[in-house]
């Protein structure tokens, strides 16, 4: 049984929005020469992909996890 996976060695403030067994959708808020949010969408075995708008993410994390409008999403 796999876990939910931790965020990506990056630094930044991370919060994870959203998790299913063996993926994770997290936000990074970086401060480096400029405020940028970004959305890692973490689906093993590829590390993640990264996405600048949190709509386009949800979609991307749940077409990978198998995700519908009607499941309950686990935090």
């Amino acid at each position: 049984m796999a876990s939910i996976p931790d965020h990506p060695n990056d630094a930044g403030a991370w919060t994870r929005l959203e998790g299913r067994e063996g993926f994770a959708l997290w936000r990074r808020e970086r401060q480096e020469l400029a405020p940028v949010t970004m959305y890692y969408v973490v689906a093993p075995p590829r590390q993640s992909e990264i996405l600048y708008d949190e709509a386009t993410a949800r979609a991307r994390f749940n077409d990978l996890a198998g995700v519908s409008d009607a499941d309950g999403v686990i935090s």
